[in-house]
């Protein structure tokens, strides 16, 4: 009789077990219709306009950008014109391409920087900086007797083109440099690291230990029923398949830190690392200028040219607009006049200085590097206010006057310094050298107009993109 009911037990939990199986292979199969239909669904509601999207976002990182090179060279062209146009040469005419070369790759970074973040756009600030040079040049050839005199005189013909070929190597290379410092200096900050993870049991272990205790025995058993044995063996086997985490799927605190890092805002910027930005923005001009003079007076003196009788590095004084005025009429027929006219679209040693008080080619550095600061504020604003629903106060408008003011400030302040305190002149001859007077374009009251205007104008440029920008907002 106890083998009848044994065998009986022993069918059903048989039964048991097959139906569980039929359960769990229909479960898996309906899971598996219901993933593949969600996918389905998913790749269905992939609409047309997403697609032109991606597909627009991956022509702007791997595409040209025309329109920051067309910026460029409108505002190249405008300060050419005016130069070109004044009856006497200012002294900002030859060097001002290359004092400007940085704030032009600075300004076609930022204009890329405002659509994608990806590329620094490095061709368009080279071809940036070839057109801010180009134009100069192009505009001092169509001068009144520079055609002439190049083609008569061998020597002044190779002048011109060393001067300018020099210009232009230079002002791309340090276009170059200024869009990739820009794109440096104003990069998104990488988000926090995740949490380090704490230390638990790995799932092995607590299925090993539950299993441990689940089979111990739990006293004689000798005398207890071999069905309930039975049946009891099923159900915890059931509960420890329950229990057993799949190691196929991250767990929940994998998923939970996982979803924390990919969801890290990114982490707003301090005014001590804009602070330092402007600063180095500030001073490029400057060291361009003592690089370019260092190039220059060895590139002449290579080529069997004498030293000028002023030090080359006065060509800092292109970016002061208010000078002393030297006004000279070089519009006789004198074959002498006629060459000394010439030298001032190259010779920058020998620059007699600006006919006027105020030059407005001077202020074309501080636009570039304005616009340009303004603008990469603009994404960085932008790219805080995207991550933290909220805008920055660092870029909110004292901060950004302030380093507004500041960078106009670092651009005039160095050759202001430098000019105030008098060129010194030297006539080097083969066989003697001879002191001559000291130059001054400075006095106090210039000096404090440079001082004053240079944070002005980029005050100026900042305000109006400012409100542009809020105005297109609206």
């Amino acid at each position: 009789m106890r083998e009848q009911e044994q065998a009986g037990a022993m069918a059903n939990t048989e039964v048991n077990t097959g139906e569980q199986s039929e359960r769990e292979h229909s479960s898996t199969a309906e899971e598996t219709e219901i993933s593949s239909s969600a996918t389905e669904e998913e790749d269905k509601l992939i609409s047309p306009r997403a697609l032109e999207q991606e597909a627009g976002d991956a022509r702007e990182k791997r595409g040209f950008d025309w329109m920051a090179v067309c910026i460029v060279a409108l505002i190249a062209l405008f300060f050419a014109i005016v130069a070109r146009l004044n009856p006497q040469v200012p002294n900002s005419f030859t060097p001002i391409a290359v004092l400007s070369a940085s704030g032009c790759g600075l300004l076609i970074t930022a204009l890329r920087k405002l659509r994608t973040p990806h590329r620094p756009g490095l061709l368009e600030a080279a071809v940036g900086g070839l057109l801010l040079a180009l134009l100069p040049a192009l505009a001092a050839i169509t001068a009144p007797n520079v055609l002439l005199v190049l083609r008569a005189d061998a020597d002044e013909q190779h002048g011109f083109l060393i001067t300018w070929a020099l210009i232009v190597v230079f002002s791309i290379l340090f276009s170059m440099a200024g869009a990739a410092l820009g794109h440096l200096a104003f990069a998104p900050l990488r988000p926090s690291p995740a949490k380090a993870r704490k230390a638990s049991p790995t799932p092995f272990s607590v299925a090993e230990g539950e299993v441990a205790e689940t089979i111990e025995p739990a006293g004689s058993t000798e005398a207890a029923d071999i069905s309930d044995i039975l049946e009891e063996e099923g159900q915890e086997q059931v509960a420890d398949e329950a229990n057993i985490p799949d190691l196929s799927e991250p767990s929940e605190s994998e998923t939970s830190e996982a979803a924390e890092l990919s969801e890290a805002p990114e982490q707003p910027r301090s005014f001590v690392s804009y602070l330092i930005a402007v600063v180095l923005l500030g001073l490029t001009p400057t060291i361009v200028g003592y690089v370019f003079s260092a190039a220059y007076d060895y590139i002449l003196n290579a080529n069997g040219f004498l030293s000028g009788p002023y030090p080359t590095l006065r060509l800092l004084s292109a970016v002061l607009p208010w000078q002393v005025p030297i006004s000279v009429n070089l519009g006789g027929s004198n074959a002498q006049v006629i060459v000394f006219s010439v030298w001032q679209f190259w010779r920058i040693p020998l620059f007699l200085g600006n006919p006027t008080m105020f030059d407005i080619v001077a202020l074309e550095p501080y636009i570039f590097n304005a616009a340009a600061l303004s603008l990469l504020l603009f994404s960085m604003r932008r790219s805080i206010a995207s991550a933290h629903n909220s805008a920055s106060s660092l870029t909110g408008w004292p901060v950004y006057l302030l380093l507004e003011a500041l960078l106009g400030l670092l651009i005039v302040l160095p050759p202001a310094l430098w000019i105030v305190r008098g060129l010194q002149g030297l006539l080097q001859l083969p066989t003697i050298a001879l002191p001559i007077r000291t130059l001054y374009l400075l006095n106090p009251l210039t000096f404090t107009l440079d001082l004053l205007s240079g944070p002005l104008v980029c005050l100026l440029v900042a305000v109006a993109l400012r409100l542009f920008q809020a105005r297109r907002q609206v």
